[in-house]
């Protein structure tokens, strides 16, 4: 009987090892995004749905988009079910189709209802949409990111802050999710942009 308990936990490390889904970082994703926006579905088809933007957070494009619908498997099902008239944020990458696709599939694909997240797995720090918009317009200009987005072990990885430390700092009592996204950035040991320049 021991042995069989043995043989079994030793299958199932193997088995959840086989089927973990690689997350990528937010400021990672933020900073790969050339599109980040919010608003609603106007329609559904088979391998992708029309989007109708309400707020650009990130980029530009026109206010209606396609954007492709990524296959959902074990270890990353949707939050909803895609339909009309279900607001989303969405953190886009053009596909080589020409239309968009969410980074890291649900990851970049966020469901809101009634200004909440819907996904009980998302950072407890974006408590709600305007927060959760707000500190991405903060990261967005406190941090520019250099390196190889296709490194899916983050070496060649690195983010510049473009403010000081202390102004970093004093920021992020201002709003929950830019602080998770400085936690995030500050585990790759930015650069200070003055500190940069005085060395060129």
């Amino acid at each position: 009987m021991r042995l069989f308990i043995c043989l079994f936990m030793l299958l199932q490390s193997f088995v959840n090892y086989g089927f973990k889904k690689d997350v990528m970082p937010y400021s990672i994703v933020i900073s790969k995004a050339i599109l980040i926006v919010d608003g609603t579905i106007s329609s559904v088809s088979e391998h992708e749905y029309q989007f109708r933007v309400s707020q650009f957070i990130k980029g530009k494009s026109s206010t209606v988009i396609n954007v492709a619908i990524w296959k959902e498997w074990l270890c990353d099902p949707r939050t909803e079910e895609l339909k009309k008239g279900q607001r989303l944020i969405l953190f886009l990458e053009r596909s080589p189709y020409g239309n968009f696709y969410p980074i890291n599939e649900s990851t970049g694909e966020l469901y809101i209802n009634n200004n909440a997240f819907l996904d009980i797995f998302l950072p407890k720090a974006f408590s709600n949409p305007t927060i959760l918009k707000k500190g991405i317009s903060m990261f967005l200009e406190s941090y520019t990111f250099y390196g190889n987005f296709n490194d899916r072990f983050y070496r060649n990885m690195h983010f510049m802050r473009n403010k000081s430390i202390f102004e970093v700092y004093k920021m992020t009592k201002n709003n929950s999710a830019f602080r998770f996204l400085v936690d995030n950035a500050e585990y790759f040991k930015p650069t200070d942009a003055q500190h940069f320049f005085r060395l060129n």
